[in-house]
C-alpha cells in the first residue's frame, strides 16, 4: 500500500536527457546536455527559500508560505519541505497576544 500522507518523496535532480545525477555543472558530465535551465531553477528556488526565511523573521507568515511553496514548485528539496511546513504552521497559528 502506498502512503502519500507524508508528502512527495524527494528525488535528487537528474539530467533530463540521460538521467545522470545532477552535479551542479552547466553541462551533463555523462552526455554533455545543457543543464543551465536546471541550475537557474535551483538558484531561483534557493532565493525564494531565503526570502521565505526573511519574511518569517519579519512576521509575514502568509507571504513566507507563498514564497516557500513557489520554491518547492520550482526546485523541491527536503529542507524546502521543512520550511514549507514551518511557514504553514506559522500562517495558521493564532495571533499572539502580549
Amino acid at each position: 500500500m502506498n502512503d502519500d500522507s507524508a508528502g512527495p518523496v524527494y528525488t535528487p535532480p537528474v539530467c533530463p536527457v540521460c538521467q545522470a545525477r545532477f552535479r551542479g555543472s552547466a553541462q551533463c558530465s555523462r552526455c554533455g546536455a545543457d543543464l543551465s535551465a536546471l541550475m537557474l531553477l535551483a538558484v531561483h528556488g534557493y532565493a525564494l527559500r531565503q526570502a521565505a526565511r526573511q519574511l518569517l523573521r519579519q512576521g509575514d507568515s502568509g507571504a513566507a508560505l507563498a514564497s516557500a511553496q513557489e520554491a518547492q514548485r520550482l526546485h523541491a528539496t527536503p529542507q524546502g519541505n521543512d520550511l514549507q511546513w514551518v511557514c504553514m504552521a506559522m500562517a495558521n497559528a493564532p495571533d499572539r497576544v502580549s
